[in-house]
């Protein structure tokens, strides 16, 4: 009898396993195939997400109140400055400017919306008149669809945001000059790409920015914004997950 039940068994499993197509014992070999090809081929690049940019509430040169979630759907490039920095940060402004002309006039990108962020380390005396007066320096007087805000805060604040947000670590030196006390910032120049979800994407510690390279970062996070729905976004969620990173 027991016999007789063992086979009943061992036919019973023959004729399940015949019933089992083909092509599905070829599906895991072919999902891992692909795995290991878009690992090491990369089809997609894309940006580190580094970490979430950090919440400020600041007041720009035109006396407006501006938070981070005013910038929430724009790839924003941050900077940091000081009215009475001289020339070194004047040439940060400057490749700013240089940058939001090239953005003016990328037709390729018109589908994104973009803005400059300039951060003032030194809000005690970077008052809004200070700011005005030294963002229309550098601000022509056309009509730009890429906005940008010179920006002052509470001192502690700042830091918060600067050191803590951004990794910007600064501090202040004194100097005597004509029997005065005085002070200047010591800080190491950075600019910081921000996308639209307001994640940090690249960090450039550098005093002569790249322009090519922002501009091909920013088309990383371009082609992410236009396939962040559907079935290419899970290519881009795989482009993360093995690191494709340029």
């Amino acid at each position: 009898m027991n016999t007789i039940n063992q086979a009943s068994l061992s036919l019973n499993h023959s004729r399940r396993t015949a019933q089992i197509p083909g092509w599905l014992y070829l599906f895991p070999i072919t999902l891992v195939v692909a795995v290991l090809a878009f690992n090491i081929f990369q089809p997609i690049k894309v940006l580190p997400r580094i970490s979430l940019a950090p919440g400020f509430s600041f007041t720009n040169q035109a006396g407006q109140r501006l938070t981070s979630e005013d910038y929430r759907g724009k790839v924003t490039l941050y900077s940091f400055t000081y009215t009475h920095c001289g020339l070194k940060c004047e040439e940060t402004a400057s490749q700013m400017q240089t940058l939001r002309k090239r953005l003016n006039q990328e037709t390729e990108l018109d589908d994104l919306s973009f803005a400059l962020v300039t951060i003032s380390l030194d809000p005690e005396r970077d008052t809004q008149t200070a700011l005005r007066e030294y963002a229309h320096r550098f601000q022509s007087n056309e009509d730009s669809p890429v906005t940008w805000d010179f920006v002052a805060g509470d001192p502690l604040r700042t830091r918060y945001v600067a050191g803590g947000g951004f990794g910007l670590y600064y501090e202040k030196e004194t100097i005597t000059a004509d029997s005065q006390a005085d002070y200047r910032l010591k800080f190491d120049p950075r600019f910081v790409l921000v996308d639209g979800w307001g994640i940090i994407r690249a960090v450039y510690r550098t005093d002569a920015l790249d322009i090519e390279r922002v501009m091909r970062d920013i088309g990383f996070i371009a082609g992410e914004v236009r396939h962040s729905q559907g079935i290419a976004r899970i290519a881009y969620e795989g482009a993360h997950l093995f690191q494709c990173y340029p």
